[in-house]
């Protein structure tokens, strides 16, 4: 993605699918405007200090203290670039070794259990360690190649008997597309040859994942020796102090039930893998903190605050978010200011929203058009607004309703399933650790909403 500098380029400039990187010249850290959200917090989950600049794991205080948290927030909130700041700035000989899965860009997001993510995150390990001519003892490289051979040899019995054809046995990284050899390229090609048929028919992905299940104890007994082997070679060569996985991507599988199970119902399964991992929590999830807690951390990742809950604006997260517009799309494309500022009042703090207003916007301009104007964006605004609510059902025109009230009167925001509902429809936005939550500001503009919860004519 490039700087528009002209009308033809926004489409291109505000992709709001693609997230940034901090070394993106589109990046804004929009650090310390998340209400109660600090950086901070997150690293002492991480048992991660800061020293003069820079970020430390004392790996010897925390032997047997492995974190697994789960990074909570809305679509669109920008969570994918908060990990990729994360990977960046963590990634250091006195600290980790970050390894990041993006599970939506590798796996089939139609298909995915836990089993197809702990063997994508081995295989993203391996190819690291490559990388990085990490000097892995042959022995235990030779153990895990032959534990997983006799796992393939265990699922090709499956498939004879099924009349399927055979996965290829002793294939190496080469035949994958790497360039690795020895006992580690032979393991690698053994894991991305396995993950590869995670994407293949339903049959031959259910008889890997079934027999890794039946044996998921040993397998699991492997791999955090694997982890703890890497770990201490990491420590000996001064590459890292540990392994820290980011597992990105989870919350854009095809259904909420395959989110529930990897999360909640494989939550065993989990627990019993020790290496530091961060994973995002779908939004669905989010009520089911307390269960959650019972083996994980979790912290809220909220929308930018552009208002208080008086209404006054909060003006550094306003000046971010001209920035954010201004990064990618040249000034002069815009009649005047007070142009981008209407687009980033009704964004509601999501950068994605923002991205949307402008790029519909951009579409509802005149063809003789040489700015984009105030009257595209209200346009835009209206648009998208009639759109979010054009399915709504009365319970949640009521729950609305409530939700107005409930504001106007300073009273406590309650939650129920609706408002569950609401949330992830993005219909309401949620600010703070959770205790603050408005309209989405597009909707407030539809017709709709005027009718059922303003009442106005």
């Amino acid at each position: 993605m490039q700087k528009a500098f002209k009308l033809e380029d926004i489409d291109a400039a505000v992709n709001k699918f693609q997230p940034v990187t901090p070394d993106h010249e589109f990046y804004v850290n929009f650090e310390n405007v998340r209400g109660e959200f600090q950086e901070r917090d997150v690293m002492r989950i991480l048992n991660v200090d800061k020293k003069n600049g820079q970020y430390i794991y004392n790996a010897q205080s925390n032997v047997n203290n492995k974190t697994l948290l789960f990074l909570a927030g809305m679509r669109g909130s920008g969570k994918t670039s908060e990990l990729a700041k994360y990977a960046k700035s963590l990634d250091s000989k006195s600290c980790f070794l970050v390894i990041t899965c993006n599970v939506d860009e590798e796996l089939d997001m139609d298909n995915i259990q836990y089993m197809d993510i702990l063997i994508f995150q081995l295989e993203k390990l391996l190819q690291r360690a490559d990388n990085i001519d990490l000097r892995l003892d042959d022995v235990i490289l030779e153990s895990m190649q032959k534990w997983f051979q006799e796992r393939v040899k265990e699922i090709n019995r499956s498939l004879t008997a099924n009349g399927s054809l055979e996965i290829e046995t002793g294939i190496g990284s080469e035949e994958q597309g790497f360039s690795v050899k020895g006992i580690l390229g032979k393991l690698l090609g053994i894991t991305a040859k396995l993950k590869a048929e995670l994407g293949g028919s339903y049959e031959r992905a259910e008889s890997v994942r079934e027999t890794f299940r039946r044996r998921f104890s040993d397998f699991s007994v492997k791999f955090n020796a694997f982890i703890e082997q890497t770990n201490d070679q990491l420590r000996r060569e001064q590459k890292a102090q540990e392994v820290l996985f980011i597992v990105d991507g989870l919350e854009k599988t095809m259904s909420s039930e395959t989110r529930r199970r990897i999360v909640m119902e494989e939550s065993n399964r989990l627990r019993q893998i020790r290496a530091n991992t961060i994973f995002t929590l779908p939004i669905e999830l989010m009520k089911e903190k307390q269960r959650i807690r019972q083996f994980a951390e979790i912290i809220n990742f909220p929308f930018v605050k552009l208002f208080e809950r008086d209404n006054i604006p909060v003006e550094v997260a306003c000046q971010l978010f001209e920035e954010f517009v201004y990064k990618r799309i040249d000034a002069a494309l815009f009649d005047k200011n007070e142009t981008v500022q209407l687009a980033i009042q009704y964004s509601g703090g999501s950068p994605r929203q923002l991205l949307r207003i402008l790029e519909r916007a951009s579409w509802l301009r005149f063809d003789e058009q040489s700015q984009i104007i105030r009257e595209n964006v209200e346009a835009a605004i209206e648009k998208i607004g009639n759109d979010y609510v054009q399915y709504l059902l009365p319970d949640e025109w009521s729950a609305l309703s409530k939700l107005k009230t409930d504001l106007e009167q300073g009273n406590p925001i309650g939650f129920d399933e609706v408002m569950q509902g609401l949330l992830e429809k993005e219909i309401v936005f949620e600010y703070n650790d959770g205790t603050f939550k408005r309209v989405n500001p597009l909707v407030e503009k539809s017709k709709l909403y005027a009718h059922y919860v303003a009442r106005k004519p």
